[in-house]
């Protein structure tokens, strides 16, 4: 009974998003430290994706 509640729920949630690279038009990083303010390693953040950097901030890592 609660594997197929799982499975229902796990089908009914969907997938998690699949990271996209961003458009050429994206600042070039080797990783994400390389798309957001110097020491800024919490809060809203940018992802480096396929070697640029995304548009928007799609990361919230919290702060301590």
């Amino acid at each position: 009974m609660r594997l197929r509640f799982f499975v229902l729920a796990l089908l009914l949630g969907g997938c998690p998003r699949e990271l996209e690279p961003p458009p050429a038009a994206g600042d070039p990083c080797v990783e994400t430290a390389d798309c957001n303010p110097t020491g800024l390693t919490c809060g809203e953040l940018r992802l480096c994706v396929g070697g640029r950097c995304e548009e928007g901030r799609s990361l919230r890592v919290p702060c301590r």
